[in-house]
């Protein structure tokens, strides 16, 4: 594939894919007053399973560490995180998931399937299957591309 097909496939997809995924997803984030980025460190502390630095958070979600202080600040205030010392080094604080940001990710996700419910149910069950291997297909990708770039982060 050419990239000039590339490229003008990702443009005809982007407006498509903000109004039926990103718009939903951002209306149901501002409904529950969570920004993407303070919904995004929930999900990456939840994933990880493990307590991060804000250094290794922003890198996850891709925003300076300036602008992670501030989201860690705001997940903090709502209960969602909490602060806590390096086993190894007390130096370092980590950020670690609460049990109401726990709860807060489960009852956002049980809210999101209201929010895209909408295209899956105008898609055929055979265009639900190729949506999903198309999803597992980017995730994959990008997977892999974050962790490509991290792993040239620490080396350089």
């Amino acid at each position: 594939m050419q990239n000039d097909e590339l490229q003008a496939l990702l443009l005809s997809v982007m407006p498509q894919w903000h109004y039926w995924i990103a718009k939903p997803f951002v209306k149901q984030v501002v409904t529950e007053e969570v920004s993407g980025g303070m919904f995004h460190c929930l999900q990456m502390l939840r994933a990880n399973g493990e307590p991060m630095t804000m250094s290794e958070i922003a890198r996850a979600v891709h925003c300076s560490k300036q602008q992670m202080t501030k989201t860690v600040g705001k997940l903090i205030d709502c209960g969602f995180a909490e602060r806590v010392p390096d086993p190894a080094d007390r130096r370092i604080i980590r950020l670690k998931l609460t049990s109401e940001g726990n709860a807060f990710i489960d009852r956002f996700q049980a809210l999101s399937k209201e929010c895209f419910a909408p295209i899956i149910a105008r898609m055929t069950p055979e265009e639900q299957q190729e949506f999903c291997d198309a999803l597992k297909t980017l995730h994959r990708i990008f997977t892999r591309l974050f962790h490509a770039e991290n792993a040239d982060h620490h080396q350089g």
